[in-house]
């Protein structure tokens, strides 16, 4: 009950997310038009400032789409077909270990856990946290942890 509140109010987000987001590209777009243009440091400074926090607000909003995916991995583990479920089912999870990934990033950012490696956290929520790996002509595959 309480999962299934979180994903609904997640997806209720989802639209919010993408207001912030087209926001937060509008700002990058002006500031390096502003920058382009010859703007004063301090305006630069405000349009940065603006960005990084949209780019905050996304995080926030994005905190349930993890627990959104792990649930989609649930339903996706009753697949009659092996080849999809497998393949599904390990898409919602690498979707997960991503949000869950640009989470404790969000948390560093926003001083909620100011010992977080921004860098390392940074590189595993984009470039995707889990990847398959199937040799030539295997049938099987093997996740790997990216370090």
């Amino acid at each position: 009950p309480a999962m299934e509140t979180w994903v609904r109010f997640s997806a209720q987000s989802q639209a919010k997310e993408r207001l912030f987001r087209a926001a937060q590209y509008a700002c990058a777009l002006a500031g390096d038009t502003l920058r382009r243009n010859g703007a004063s440091a301090g305006v630069l400074a405000s349009v940065r400032q603006l960005e990084a926090h949209l780019s905050l607000g996304r995080k926030l909003l994005r905190l349930g789409s993890s627990a959104e995916a792990l649930e989609a991995a649930k339903r996706a583990i009753h697949l009659s077909d092996m080849v999809l479920r497998f393949c599904v089912t390990l898409s919602h999870l690498n979707r997960a270990m991503y949000f869950a990934c640009d989470n404790v990033l969000w948390a560093g950012k926003a001083g909620l856990v100011p010992s977080v490696d921004q860098e390392k956290w940074s590189q595993r929520s984009f470039s995707g946290v889990l990847r398959v790996h199937c040799p030539a002509g295997a049938g099987g595959g093997a996740l790997a942890w990216m370090g």
